[in-house]
C-alpha cells in the first residue's frame, strides 16, 4: 500500500462518492489502513483535487495562439465544474507545485513561438483564467441550484419573500431575462479578450487565419 495508489484510486471515484470507506473497499483494505497514509476525508480530498487540477501541457500542433487559449480555457473550466473543490484549493494558495509550473512554462513557450513575450504570455494565462473560474463557479452554482428547482425559482421564492412592490428593477430584469446566459459560459468573454488581444512581435512566425470558434 502506498500513498500514491490510494490517491489513484480515490481519483477514480466519483467526487459525490468519495470517502474514506469506498476508497478502502476498492483497495480491499480495512479504512485504518488507509489512516496511516491519510488524515482523513478532507486530506484525501484535497490530495485528489490538486492531483485533478493538473492540466495536461498544451501540444504544439501549430494552432493559432487563439486555439491555444481557446483550449487552456476548456480545460480549466472543465476540471473545475468536475472537481469544486479545486476551486477552493485555489483560494486558499494550494494548488500549484512543479506539475503545474511545467504546465505554465510549456504554455508561455508556445505562446512565445507566436509572437507574445513571456510576461504578455502570462498575463493572458491569468486573464483567461479568470474567465473560465469564473464560469466554472456559475456552472457549479447552476448545477447547485438545479436541485432546488433552479436560478429563476431560488430568486422568485425569494421576491416572493419581500414586501410587495418591493425591488421593481430586479423584478422586471428576471421578466425579461429569467436565465442569463453567459452564466457558465466563458467563451463570449474569451472572444472579446481574443479580440483584443494582440502578440507583442506580430512579424513572429506566421499563423495562418484561425475562424473565430463557436
Amino acid at each position: 500500500m502506498t500513498l500514491e495508489a490510494i490517491v489513484d484510486t480515490a481519483c477514480a471515484i466519483a467526487p459525490g462518492n468519495l470517502d474514506m470507506a469506498t476508497v478502502a473497499r476498492h483497495l480491499k483494505v480495512g479504512v485504518a489502513t488507509l489512516y496511516g497514509y491519510v488524515e482523513g476525508r478532507e486530506h484525501l480530498l484535497r490530495l485528489v483535487t490538486e492531483r485533478k487540477g493538473q492540466l495536461q501541457p498544451i501540444i504544439d500542433r501549430g494552432q493559432s495562439w487563439q486555439d491555444i487559449l481557446r483550449e487552456h480555457a476548456r480545460s480549466t473550466c472543465q476540471t473545475a465544474l468536475d472537481w469544486p473543490e479545486l476551486l477552493s484549493q485555489i483560494m486558499q494558495g494550494g494548488v500549484f507545485g512543479d506539475i503545474e509550473a511545467r504546465y505554465l512554462e510549456q504554455l508561455i513557450t508556445v505562446l512565445g513561438r507566436r509572437g507574445f513575450s513571456p510576461g504578455r504570455a502570462l498575463e493572458l494565462y491569468y486573464s483567461v483564467n479568470q474567465l473560465a473560474l469564473g464560469a466554472a463557479v456559475s456552472g457549479n452554482y447552476l448545477r447547485a441550484a438545479a436541485r432546488a428547482g433552479g436560478h429563476q425559482t431560488l430568486l422568485n421564492q425569494f421576491l416572493a419573500s419581500q414586501p410587495a412592490h418591493s425591488l421593481p428593477q430586479l423584478q422586471q430584469a428576471l421578466a425579461e431575462n429569467p436565465l442569463p446566459q453567459v452564466l457558465g459560459d466563458f467563451k463570449p468573454a474569451l472572444e472579446h479578450l481574443l479580440d483584443s488581444s494582440q502578440p507583442d512581435n506580430p512579424a513572429g512566425p506566421k499563423r495562418s487565419p484561425n475562424p473565430r470558434r463557436k
